[in-house]
């Protein structure tokens, strides 16, 4: 097998052919390749598997491996024209380090520090979670994606860059999690032991709970049985969700794999178990569950003068992307402590909350008007946003990129934070039983005399 390879700034490409294996997938990156790309400053290491006829599941583990060594370095990996086969195998990774695109065209809009001139189009991405990333990401370089359900939505096709099968990976071996119509999924895989513990993010689960969510889909379709240590954590789960009222949900988990006393354990602490996702969206049990938003919450934690310290994190990634996404400067108002009173006589808001922990606690609510929420729409979908459901799918995945931007702002600064994807609201109503009365700090924005309200509070 021959290797060719070559920099390109702070970028290194290597082009492999014939068939790959463990074998000769070592002669690929070499250790003194690993070696040279700190002196070099590597920051991107791409594969171009167009001369690639085949390949095993052992050539790409081995590629993985040395990818994660190279990721804990800052180095980020990727394969790019891959055929179908090679592209299935990679999927197989359970913890990849490294992203996959379809192209090289479409590697170099992640790679490449050189703004390519040409409209970006996300084509039937069916994945939020992946849409969500690959948008952040873009957005990030300084890309406007539009997202579109169809090719045929895409104007001038020839002068465009379509994403279809690009994966951007999280580098993560926790359990996934995903928002779908403010419903939380989390997947599982494998057999479930007291490793669980470990996988899931128990803290983004009970922040997910405070800030609104009351429906948790747990996807067992994949796990191949589980043990007493992990019904005795789930349990802890139900307990917990209990006092919010929370519909727990196991769907495709095969019973035969489980004995019927830990099923028992499961349900006596409020878990429902689902043959499959339909299933579910038919039950009483989901109908029940939507009715449970006007629950009563804790008493509400101090604003503390470390919460206050984190605003200007918040307020800048906020200010940043809206006007990147937007092209309007924003005009600011002072920050200022006040009671949350929400003017419920106008339906012209759609609203979004999110969680955060770690270093600390709290939430941020961002309240858009609904003009704001159809210009970025035109950003992200290339048209206006015409229905209560596409507002809610914007304002979701506008949410997710200010996040995205937010934890970059942390990290900067060495601080310690999750947050959780966002629940969004269709109008102030259902807001109002998360934050009524509650103490925050609110900073009030105008894009084009658009109003924008970001509130930081616990």
């Amino acid at each position: 097998m021959g290797v060719v390879k070559s920099y390109l700034g702070s970028k290194v490409y290597y082009r492999p052919q014939g068939f790959l294996d463990a074998n000769n997938a070592s002669l690929i990156i070499t250790p003194n390749d690993i070696k040279s790309f700190e002196s070099r400053k590597i920051k991107y290491v791409s594969i171009d598997f167009e001369k690639v006829v085949s390949a095993n599941i052992n050539a790409i583990r081995f590629l993985n491996d040395i990818f994660e060594t190279l990721y804990k370095k800052d180095i980020e990996c990727c394969f790019f024209n891959a055929n179908k086969s090679v592209y299935n195998l990679a999927l197989k990774i359970e913890n990849r380090f490294f992203n996959i695109y379809e192209s090289e065209e479409v590697e170099k809009l992640f790679t490449s520090d050189d703004i390519i001139d040409k409209d970006i189009y996300l084509c039937c991405i069916n994945n939020d979670e992946n849409k969500n990333l690959i948008i952040y990401h873009l957005v990030k370089k300084g890309y406007m994606p539009i997202s579109v359900n169809s090719e045929e939505d895409i104007k001038n096709k020839d002068d465009a860059i379509v994403i279809k099968d690009s994966i951007i990976s999280k580098f993560s071996n926790r359990v996934s999690a995903i928002v779908k119509n403010n419903i939380v999924y989390f997947y599982f895989d494998g057999f479930l032991d007291t490793s669980i513990a470990q996988k899931f993010d128990i803290d983004y689960f009970r922040r997910s709970l405070s800030i609104g969510f009351r429906v948790f889909v747990f996807n067992m379709n994949n796990v191949k049985g589980l043990n007493i240590h992990a019904v005795s954590f789930l349990s802890k789960l139900g307990v917990e969700s209990a006092e919010y009222g929370a519909l727990m949900a196991i769907v495709g988990l095969n019973a035969k794999n489980v004995q019927p006393k830990m099923l028992t354990d499961l349900e006596v602490v409020g878990f429902l178990f689902f043959a499959d996702e339909e299933e579910l969206m038919k039950s009483e049990a989901l109908e029940e569950a939507k009715k449970n938003m006007d629950v009563i919450y804790k008493k509400q934690k101090k604003i503390t003068k470390e919460l206050v310290n984190l605003l200007p994190y918040f307020v800048n990634s906020t200010i940043d992307t809206v006007e990147l996404m937007t092209g309007i400067e924003a005009k600011k108002e002072k920050p200022e402590l006040t009671k949350m009173e929400l003017d419920l006589s106008s339906s012209s808001y759609v609203a979004s909350s999110l969680g955060f922990y770690g270093d600390i606690d709290g939430m941020v609510v961002l309240i858009f008007s609904e003009k704001l929420t159809k210009r970025i729409s035109q950003i992200l979908l290339g048209e206006e946003a015409k229905t209560k459901e596409e507002l809610h799918d914007i304002v979701a995945e506008f949410a997710n990129i200010i996040v995205g931007n937010t934890k970059t702002e942390f990290a900067k600064h060495d601080v310690e934070i999750h947050m959780t994807l966002p629940k969004v609201f269709d109008d102030l109503e259902g807001l109002k039983s998360l934050v009524a009365d509650k103490k925050a700090i609110e900073v009030k924005f105008y894009f084009d005399n658009e109003e924008f309200y970001f509130y930081l509070t616990r």
